[in-house]
């Protein structure tokens, strides 16, 4: 009975399209510029947490709440029924149209109507259905499925929707919004009037009185179930929640979270059917409202959600899509190929467990693993964990892609890397070219290199550059700083082991010069993270393993990182990876408590000067003087560096990183720091992602590169090698149409070293 096309297709179709990222862009913009302004300084964090506690009450007491929920609903009057699945649920509907003689039902919106496929079920069997939800009803005229799991028609412009109004109407419809609504009101009033069955879904319903509650904006959902004589509610078991206060509390959330509104237009409350008891205190079903209720509280899966460790998060979900407003690949591609029915971030884990993990695995892979999803959450749902639960239980059943699996393999294998690393630059030598402007090696191959310039293998790893170097003799002018006389053991990241050992060797020149003491393990490879991106996790294991083992040998006093990501996967994705086994769990957890990343680690040790500094974070403004010229030099460069800052999404998602770059860039007193727009939204990287989907990586890529030319900087610090390679390979690809002085991009220890190298 689906009506969902191929992955592939739709990916295809999303490309292609002129008009989805403008129509995405104008709407998803404003959601999020709405939800940011709804809650005060602090608020959001107290009202997730309390809802979060909530919510896992209530999945604990759910079997006691649903009965609980049955037996006062059936005390006002409502009708409560069980569907197993989607095709039980859509079976009960057509039983109570049927005995009724139904032969035109109107809709309110409900995803939990789209996940079973309500309408074609019912058009089969010769029921009219009329969607009432202006979004939904624009869907329905142009044969379309939603995009969003509030605004069903958020990938439609004004300028479509006008011309298929039009068609509709046989009049020509003007693409002004106002008018195209009161096109929707005249068409849709009669249609209310009309109807035999009014069918909704449940934001929520509650156990100690068996109240559904239903949040809309147009007024559409008071009249399909207030109108006809029967309404039927549809939701799934997992909304039921305790009390009217914990209806309250979602309620606090739900509408900022979704549009930024304080409080929906309208929040309905409905305890069974309309009754009076005016005549003689005689109750009496079916006054203006329905003679019945019919609730359908549906399972397809959900009991099974419950049960399951790895997904039971997910049950808390209250739909209201912040999810999805703040995903990059979503705002690239929409809602129809980031997500399958349900759309969205959530919409990828929902996906797996009601209509089964292949229907998940295509949609699953567009995830950049960015964390952004779950910073706005209003229930805490661990959303990138979960998606990399989705990705694992596909690789787990039909492996990775062949090129895949090989590469990943390769990079496995440090014994092995003189020999496959030498025939590699071997192979490399023909299609490398370095950039006359910033010194870059690149790779530029047919057919390949189009969109990202590839980089080149360096000429040596880092793990022989630190064997030989010498150094770095301490700054005097830092002195007595926090890092001052401390060993510092330096971790590695792949891509600057291999790819760019210049940066680890800043990172180690920035230490040194504050004092410290830097050691490099040897014996120190991969960490497993691009294994566990892609969703290997047992290929993962090992090498964690691995780099616990030899990072806890080390004595030092830091074991530090120029990698964001390294930090977040030995940090954070080593105790989800170990959560099976308690001793490497609590060696995962202890080593957590040691690592730390480049940026606090000089945040840090600067402490006693960066306090007492106020950072360069608007446009044209610069830290004042004073002992600031201390910090990092008297400078070879003349004149104001402009700079702009992308924060990687490792980095400010998962470790919290903002200000203290700020402060550190704010101490260079030849450097203004400029900000560009989304700062801390993704570059397009996302590890394998990047290579698995290109062209959905450069839309990303490309609105990255246009926040940063706004700027009117000259550089991009980062301070993730990942989104450094991503950047610079973009940025090199469009070399011939570069225009004026160089855009760079580079690590934070590479800038800080430039100025301690310029001053010496």
């Amino acid at each position: 009975m689906s009506t969902i096309a191929p992955f592939k297709k739709r990916l295809k179709n999303a490309l292609d399209s002129p008009t989805l990222e403008e129509a995405l862009e104008r709407a998803l913009s404003q959601f999020r510029e709405r939800r940011n302004a709804a809650f005060e300084p602090g608020e959001f964090p107290i009202l997730r947490d309390d809802l979060k506690r909530r919510k896992d009450d209530a999945l604990d007491r759910l079997p006691e709440l649903v009965a609980q929920f049955k037996t006062e609903a059936e005390k006002v009057g409502a009708v409560v029924h069980f569907a197993e699945d989607a095709e039980d649920a859509c079976r009960i509907v057509y039983r109570l149209a049927q005995e009724r003689g139904v032969k035109l039902a109107v809709k309110t919106k409900s995803m939990a109507t789209e996940e079973i496929q309500l309408n074609p079920y019912l058009e089969e069997h010769g029921i009219r259905v009329v969607e009432t939800d202006l979004g939904e009803w624009i869907l329905q005229l142009a044969k379309d499925h939603p995009s969003h799991l509030i605004a069903p028609a958020i990938h439609w412009r004004r300028e479509e929707v006008a011309e298929l109004f039009s068609k509709e109407t046989g009049e020509t419809q003007p693409p002004d919004i106002e008018k195209l609504v009161k096109v929707a009101r005249r068409e849709l009033r009669q249609v209310f009037i009309d109807a035999d069955m009014g069918i909704s879904g449940g934001n929520m319903g509650i156990a100690d009185s068996g109240t559904i509650v239903l949040v809309t904006n147009e007024g559409n959902a008071d009249l399909v179930t207030t109108l006809p004589p029967i309404h039927v509610a549809i939701m799934g078991v997992e909304k039921i929640v305790p009390t009217l206060d914990d209806a309250t509390a979602i309620l606090k959330l739900l509408p900022r979270s979704a549009t930024g509104q304080r409080l929906s237009s309208y929040t309905g409350f409905i305890t069974g059917p309309s009754r009076t008891g005016d005549i003689e205190l005689s109750m009496t079903l079916g006054v203006h409202g329905p003679k019945e209720v019919h609730i359908i509280l549906l399972d397809n899966g959900r009991w099974a959600m419950r049960d399951d460790p790895d997904f039971r998060d997910a049950l808390r979900c209250i739909r209201c899509a912040a999810c999805a407003n703040y995903c990059p690949s979503y705002q690239a591609v929409g809602g129809q190929v980031f997500g399958y029915i349900y759309n969205g971030p959530i919409g990828l884990i929902l996906t797996a467990q009601h209509h089964g993990l292949e229907s998940a695995e295509g949609p699953q892979s567009l995830c950049t693993g960015c964390n952004a999803c779950e910073t706005v959450c209003p229930v805490g749902i661990p959303l990138p964990r979960l998606i990399m639960g989705v990705r694992q239980r596909s690789v787990a059943e039909k492996g990775l892609p062949t090129q895949k699996r090989m590469a990943l393999n390769t990079l496995a294998q440090r014994k092995d890397y003189d020999g496959w690393g030498r025939i590699a630059k071997m192979l490399q030598s023909p299609f490398t070219r370095t950039d006359t402007k910033t010194g870059h090696r690149f790779l530029r191959i047919p057919f390949v290199t189009e969109k990202r310039n590839l980089p080149a293998l360096a000429p040596q790893s880092l793990h022989r550059a630190m064997a030989q170097r010498q150094p770095a003799a301490p700054n005097q002018r830092l002195t007595g700083n926090a890092a001052s006389g401390k060993r510092v053991a330096l971790f590695t990241g792949c891509i600057t082991n291999l790819i760019y050992p210049e940066m680890g060797e800043a990172v180690a020149t920035v230490a040194e010069s504050l004092g410290a003491q830097v050691s490099f393990p040897q014996e120190q490879w991969c960490c497993g993270l691009a294994f566990l991106n892609a969703g290997d996790r047992e290929a993962a294991k090992p090498l964690a393993k691995q780099t616990i083992e030899t990072l806890e040998a080390c004595e030092d006093d830091y074991i530090m990182s120029s990698s964001a990501s390294c930090v977040v996967a030995i940090q954070q994705d080593y105790l989800d990876l170990f959560k099976d086994e308690p001793e490497w769990s609590a060696r995962a957890q202890a080593l957590a408590k040691r690592i730390t990343d480049f940026t606090h680690f000089v945040d840090g040790a600067l402490a006693p000067i960066t306090d007492r500094l106020t950072p360069a974070t608007s446009d044209n403004q610069q830290t004042p003087g004073s002992e600031v010229a201390e910090f990092i030099s008297a400078h070879a460069k003349s004149g104001m560096e402009r700079v702009t800052i992308h924060d990687s999404c490792q980095s400010f998602n998962c470790l919290g990183l903002s200000a203290e770059t700020r402060r550190i860039l704010g101490a260079l007193t030849d450097t203004a720091v400029t900000e560009m727009v989304d700062a801390s939204v993704c570059c397009g990287f996302g590890g394998s992602f990047s290579t698995d989907h290109p062209e959905v990586a450069d839309r990303i890529f490309q609105r990255k590169l246009r926040n940063v030319q706004a700027t009117g900087a000259q550089t991009v610090v980062a301070d993730n090698p990942g989104c450094i390679m991503h950047l610079r390979g973009g940025i090199n690809a469009q070399e011939g149409e570069r225009k004026g002085e160089p855009l760079q991009v580079l690590h934070l220890a590479e800038l800080l070293a430039q100025r301690l190298r310029a001053e010496t």
